[in-house]
């Protein structure tokens, strides 16, 4: 299974709007790991859903992975992945001050010969995705930056690529295009 897993806060509904626009179905999971109040989460997801023919929804707690998928993040929730399959949420202390975080996400993840892993880092404040890119690399996933010079907030890229882990430093654009090729 293909599994790609996008770190995104401050300005990241913009900038997955170019990510994801006219995205085709993929033989792939993308799972979205956004920093939002509970308020905007479902219509996060809508505004997700209009960007691409995948289905999009928020993960479930004990939900199965189903391809082809976009999955969002509960608000307020830590989003895990047992066995790279199936979700479950945590109310766990947050991370980086943040909950969910991309980190955790990241690091639930294990190397399994049957899967590819793609890990990327938006737009954001803070570091949230570091420690997991760093972790991903670590596995053989493909890790992935947005190029911080694009990012309205340059910290959580910025992060990641310091890490030394950072396989492309990319624009919106090249980032969509990174996915469709993976």
């Amino acid at each position: 299974m293909k599994i790609i897993i996008i770190a995104s806060s401050t300005g990241g509904p913009f900038i997955l709007e170019s990510v994801l626009s006219d995205l085709p179905v993929l033989n792939a999971v993308i799972i979205i790991v956004q920093h939002l109040p509970p308020a905007f989460t479902g219509s996060f997801c809508k505004q997700i859903s209009s960007l691409t023919r995948m289905p999009v929804s928020i993960a479930a707690d004990g939900e199965k992975i189903t391809l082809p998928h976009v999955y969002t993040s509960p608000a307020g929730k830590h989003l895990l992945v047992g066995n790279n399959r199936i979700f479950s949420h945590s109310d766990t202390e947050k991370v980086h001050g943040v909950r969910p975080a991309a980190d955790l996400t990241m690091m639930s993840m294990l190397k399994r010969s049957e899967d590819s892993l793609m890990g990327i880092v938006l737009t954001g404040m803070g570091r949230d995705g570091a420690d997991g890119i760093n972790y991903l690399h670590s596995l053989g996933a493909v890790t992935i930056a947005q190029d911080p010079s694009t990012a309205p907030i340059k910290s959580m890229p910025q992060a990641a690529i310091e890490t030394g882990q950072v396989d492309l430093i990319l624009t919106p654009d090249q980032i969509r295009d990174a996915i469709v090729s993976f």
